[in-house]
């Protein structure tokens, strides 16, 4: 069987730039639910919606996120604290479980599996 090909018209090409461009995370707000002193990772709800499946939705809870801790101080976390939350270019899963350089297990990019917490940021709401 031949492959088909055939050139995208201008409108095809700006359909899938979108769509291509949604299934990548770079950094979104979010608020924290849950702050664990011992791992130093919250679960973080995201602020922003996001595109699952074609459609706009509410992005899921991220959970496990490592929270970036000026000079290691893991200073008075709290639920309801706001963050940004950024996404690592590939899978964190090796380096999260040992500290050093690892292979990551995955392939996967930019996903909202591979978060990093930065607690701080304040919204005009949170503002002093």
């Amino acid at each position: 069987m031949e492959a088909e090909f055939r050139i995208l018209g201008q409108e095809e090409k700006e359909a899938l730039k979108r769509e291509i461009a949604a299934m990548i995370h770079v950094a979104t707000p979010g608020t924290v639910e849950h702050w664990d002193p011992e791992t130093r990772t919250a679960s973080v709800r995201p602020a922003a919606a996001g595109k699952f499946g074609g459609k706009r939705a509410g992005m899921p809870l991220l959970r496990d996120v490592p929270v970036f801790s000026p000079a290691g101080a893991a200073w008075g976390i709290q639920p309801g604290d706001e963050c940004l939350v950024v996404f690592a270019d590939g899978c964190i899963d090796g380096w999260f479980e040992t500290g050093s350089d690892a292979l990551p297990p995955s392939d996967r990019m930019h996903d909202l599996s591979d978060g990093f917490a930065f607690v701080g940021f304040h919204s005009k709401r949170g503002a002093l």
